[in-house]
């Protein structure tokens, strides 16, 4: 009985570590000085660097960041100077303004999940997120979803092309990914958040290419 309750308690424990270590935001945007805790030590953050429970965010005067929550479906903006403490389902601001708030369609925020992350590693984080069911639709499908998504997107939301270059990738449409984020690129000249999206994908697709 009590290896059974000792082998239950271990399990419990290993469980808990996993849940505590598993990605649960996706930062998207970045203005200013913003860090991320690691250890003692903050660590400049990048755009498409992913964020687990607990993690501390660190904004300097006239920072800002954007967050995407995998679970809510939850977007955050954030600015000003202070802290953010990552949790499940949301930040909690520790001496910042209230962030502004939107909640992404389900289709467009379990594709954005897939982006791949700094280490070239598309994790599920996503993976309560169902894949997305593109292949029965194939190009069309995703080329629809895309078009709409695009028409009630702000001109300055670069999410609906974060969701297209996902499912490109996912397709393997190597080439036309390529050609979407020269677009991107040459429409938004500067951007660092494109800048480092072509980097990623560089990598991704060089990796994918040699399986």
């Amino acid at each position: 009985m009590f290896r059974r309750l000792l082998v239950l308690l271990m399990l419990g424990v290993a469980s808990h570590g996993a849940a505590a270590a598993e990605d649960l935001a996706l930062v998207t945007a970045v203005t200013g000085s913003v860090s991320r805790l690691v250890g003692n030590a903050p660590r400049a953050l990048e755009p498409f660097a992913r964020l687990k429970q607990g993690e501390l965010v660190l904004l300097e005067a006239q920072a800002g960041v954007r967050l995407i929550f995998f679970e809510s479906r939850r977007q955050e903006s954030w600015q000003g100077e202070g802290r953010i403490e990552i949790g499940r389902t949301q930040g909690k601001g520790i001496g910042l303004p209230e962030p502004q708030v939107s909640v992404l369609p389900e289709l467009m925020a379990r594709q954005i999940a897939k982006t791949p992350s700094l280490d070239n590693q598309v994790r599920a984080a996503s993976g309560r997120l169902r894949s997305i069911e593109i292949v029965e639709g194939g190009l069309a499908k995703l080329d629809s979803d895309y078009s709409r998504l695009r028409k009630d997107a702000a001109l300055d939301d670069i999410n609906p092309e974060i969701f297209l270059l996902a499912g490109l990738f996912e397709m393997r449409e190597f080439a036309r990914l390529e050609q979407t984020l020269k677009d991107l690129s040459d429409s938004r000249p500067g951007n660092m958040e494109v800048s480092v999206l072509k980097a990623l994908y560089k990598k991704a697709i060089a990796q994918k290419q040699q399986l």
